[in-house]
């Protein structure tokens, strides 16, 4: 299996070329809107570490707005911009940083009080 491959089957991103972020000349391999989900995730060790915390229904609330430009924009009713994908994919990131943390958390707590 190829380098190009693999990639493909780890990311399920579509990595359009004209939503895709450019860095000195150089193509993210992933669109604007996984680039920030992915920079979000960088939040995940300060929910862990307790340094951030976030209400679980806030970090759910954290979706809705790369929900609602993703949909809005795949009905064609508006046209997104790679500055407010890539607002609303860390925001996404966060919040499902925040989630995994909470769920986590939640889990362990259900197997230790046994």
């Amino acid at each position: 299996m190829q380098l190009a491959e693999l990639r493909a089957q780890l990311v399920s991103c579509h990595r359009r070329a004209d939503r895709s972020l450019v860095f000195r000349g150089h193509q993210f391999p992933v669109c604007a809107r996984c680039t920030g989900i992915f920079a979000g995730y960088f939040a995940y060790p300060l929910f862990l570490l307790g340094w951030l915390q976030i209400s679980f229904l806030i970090c759910l609330a954290m979706q809705l707005p790369t929900i609602i430009d993703g949909y809005t924009q795949h009905r064609q009713w508006r046209t997104s911009t790679n500055t407010l994908r890539l607002a609303t994919g860390i925001l996404s990131g966060v919040g499902q940083a925040g989630l995994m943390v909470a769920v986590g958390l939640h889990l362990a707590k259900l197997v230790l009080s046994r």
